[in-house]
């Protein structure tokens, strides 16, 4: 991306003002206990201890994130009761990555696996990339979880995976870098959810050994651009597993053009500007208050104290304009790169890509999921473009049901 000219400043916000949808997806209402050691089928690690309670389970110390490789657990417990996945156990689980940084880091997630025996070759898995939360670790959807708090949102998830468990799926959740755990959540930044919603699939297999390595990665929104960097990056990050194919629900993509084009004139980007801004700033080694307003470094804190309702009042960035979150400097151009780098457009997936889009979405407009379609198709990606008339961003999520379903029966005999 280094030949592209330095992105105005006003395009980069319109990343944020397309990409969000603010929701949650999360299991609702977890009581937790801890896994039994050795129990079961579960798979025992020399590097894997008993979770602490509370909410303790989040924290690791540097010298247990770096005892063992990407995808293997630190810990996990079972989390029993209200799991809205009927003939299942989920289980919390902190397990091994690599951040936007390039260093090792310690995620969250859940992982449901179906009771019974597993079919021959091992349950397949569904790992799952979930809408924009917030940036603060309650905002994290394994916190909602296990404190018992969930959202509408929240049960759309909840019928979305829990079919795929019905169908024969362990799906897995993760919460992605610095949501739950220690640490800045970087927002948007593609590679490092990528890997998160890898990572999480080996961890699964190490948690029960009737998981398989056949896996699909899927996700909504924000979700769907993690899933889409999941089927550029994880084949490498994590050869051993087999990569079945990707699903973008609504994925942003083309999102400096979207300016241009106009299609986010009157969307109001404040309350996104702050968290993608000071997130591409730390990825580029940029102080925020180079490209902050002073407004808006004002602010900074709340992203570690508020979830999106939160920051979305008058009194945090959603009472600023853009104008009035990011400021021109000589800095802004390195941070412009950061974000466009994070664009669905820029990365070319190995494996088959369902994209599933609704006509009627004004979040991410349809023109520019067309236009990542054709971009993909000019890539020799495999790729299948499925437009649902009539749906909006929200209600494309549901609607994605059936045209996944018969995309995976047609194109991917391995999963069921």
């Amino acid at each position: 991306m280094s030949d592209e000219s330095p992105i105005p400043r006003r395009r980069v916000i319109v990343v944020a003002a397309l990409v969000v949808l603010a929701v949650v997806a999360a299991v609702v209402g977890y009581q937790v206990t801890r896994d039994d050691d050795g129990g079961g089928d579960t798979a025992s690690s020399s590097s894997t201890t008993r979770a602490p309670l509370g909410l303790d389970f989040y924290e690791a110390s540097d010298a247990q994130i770096a005892d063992g490789e990407p995808g293997s657990l630190v810990w996990s417990r079972e989390a029993s009761g209200a799991t809205g996945t009927e003939g299942a156990t989920t289980h919390q689980v902190l397990y091994r990555s690599v951040g936007a940084d390039e260093e090792p880091v310690a995620v969250s997630g859940l992982v449901t696996i179906p009771d019974g025996e597993p079919p021959q070759g091992g349950w397949p898995v569904l790992s799952w990339g979930h809408g924009t939360t917030g940036t603060a670790d309650d905002c994290a959807p394994s916190r909602g979880a296990m404190q018992g708090t969930g959202s509408f949102y929240s049960r759309l998830m909840s019928q979305v995976t829990g079919e795929y468990v019905r169908r024969g799926y362990v799906v897995v959740a993760t919460d992605y870098e610095g949501l739950g755990t220690p640490g800045p959540h970087p927002y948007l930044m593609g590679a490092s959810a990528g890997r998160a919603m890898t990572d999480i699939v080996t961890a699964a297999g190490e948690l029960d050994d009737g998981v398989s390595q056949r896996w699909l990665a899927a996700g909504h929104s924000q979700g769907g651009q993690a899933a889409l960097f999941a089927g550029a990056v994880g084949p490498e990050h994590a050869p051993d597993l087999d990569l079945q194919g990707v699903v973008g629900i609504a994925p942003p993509s083309q999102l400096t053009e979207a300016f241009d084009s106009g299609q986010a004139a009157e969307m109001d980007a404040g309350v996104f500007a702050g968290p993608l801004v000071s997130s591409a700033a730390r990825v580029a080694g940029v102080e925020p208050e180079e490209v902050l307003t002073p407004e808006a470094v004002e602010l900074l804190p709340q992203l570690e104290q508020r979830c999106l309702d939160g920051l979305s009042e008058e009194d945090s960035f959603g009472g600023l304009s853009v104008s009035e979150v990011v400021r021109e400097g000589d800095s802004y151009e390195d941070v412009a790169e950061v974000v466009q780098e994070n664009d669905t457009a820029s990365i070319v997936p190995s494996v088959p890509v369902l994209v599933v889009q609704g006509d009627q979405d004004t979040t991410v407009p349809t023109e520019l999921t067309d236009s990542l379609v054709e971009i993909y198709e000019d890539e020799d990606v495999d790729v299948t473009y499925e437009l649902v008339e009539g749906a909006d961003h929200g209600s494309v999520l549901l609607e994605a049901a059936q045209p996944t379903t018969e995309w995976a029966q047609e194109t991917l005999p391995e999963l069921p």
